[in-house]
């Protein structure tokens, strides 16, 4: 597959400024998220006119996307910010606007199911609710599970605040909480995440010889954080990259012992690229619910040119 994700992120801020940059009712907020990377089956829209999700589906205040058995998808916020849904997830997307407009606070709420999520700086950050819980996010990544036997949250980097009804707790990068309810008094919950998604490519130092494709071989593997302990974890991955000219497998999926190998094809940048510094940064996360004890992965490598 080929990776259209650097054209497509900038396509859909487009459309959501310019939505944002259309008059609009006093009472109502204009389009400020859209749905992609749509798998399987999922519904969005108001509560009670919920249609089938399609890639390109513009969602505004109150919007609900559900996701189904098989579903999978991607909800991209105007500000940048982007949430990865689950199977068996439904998540309310909302925002308050300032009187004066000058600012937009965007709130999610999970009713059921779980998420990954990045969300990007702002002065007034994310509001997140599920249940009894509450979180203030910014410049920060996540995942959020709510469960019959209580709530998951993991902060993958950056810095969260939760609150729930009898305390507060801020969560560093690394750090989770685990089957928390109500009334729990959370500091003492805290606990480290203690797996990691580790990716290593080989050849570590590529370089293109004039026009010619590179072929990578890309290893995923879970291990024990701060070890290369294999454990065996299988699931299905979601890999991306901050380079538009390469193709990457359309799924990969951890076997039994936690790993998985895929073959990455990539081709020197176009010739009138002035912006290309010569790295690509590779970024996966476990794509499924389940997986709140697994940190991303990440693997920054560096091209030459003969």
């Amino acid at each position: 597959m080929v990776n259209h994700r650097w054209l497509i992120v900038p396509l859909i801020l487009f459309i959501l400024s310019f939505s944002l940059s259309e008059p609009c009712e006093a009472k109502s907020l204009p389009d400020f998220a859209v749905l992609s990377q749509i798998q399987g089956k999922i519904k969005a829209g108001p509560a009670k006119k919920m249609v089938e999700g399609t890639n390109g589906l513009l969602l505004r205040h109150r919007h609900r996307v559900k996701t189904e058995k098989d579903g999978k998808a991607t909800v991209f916020i105007k500000d940048g910010s982007e949430i990865r849904l689950f199977a068996d997830t439904e998540l309310i997307v909302g925002a308050k606007k300032s009187r004066n407009s000058r600012w937009m606070r965007y709130r999610l709420v999970l009713l059921s199911g779980s998420f990954w999520g990045h969300f990007v700086r702002e002065k007034n950050p994310v509001e997140i609710s599920g249940g009894s819980m509450r979180l203030q996010v910014s410049d920060a990544s996540i995942r959020f599970s709510k469960k019959k036997t209580g709530t998951d949250i993991s902060v993958l980097n950056g810095t969260v605040r939760v609150f729930n009804k009898s305390s507060f707790v801020k969560l560093h990068g690394g750090q989770r909480l685990y089957q928390i309810q109500k009334n729990d008094f959370m500091p003492q919950k805290v606990s480290i995440i203690p797996n990691q998604l580790k990716l290593s490519l080989e050849p570590s130092e590529p370089v293109f010889q004039g026009d010619k494709t590179i072929e990578l071989n890309l290893n995923l593997q879970v291990v024990r954080y701060g070890s290369d302990r294999a454990v065996e974890r299988p699931g299905p991955v979601h890999l991306w990259a901050n380079y538009y000219n390469l193709e990457i497998p359309d799924s990969i999926r951890l076997n039994t012992d936690g790993n998985a190998k895929a073959k990455i094809k990539v081709a020197p940048p176009n010739s009138e690229d002035r912006t290309f510094e010569g790295s690509v940064t590779f970024h996966a996360i476990m794509d499924q619910k389940g997986f709140d004890d697994v940190r991303d992965g990440t693997f920054k490598v560096k091209f030459r040119n003969l």
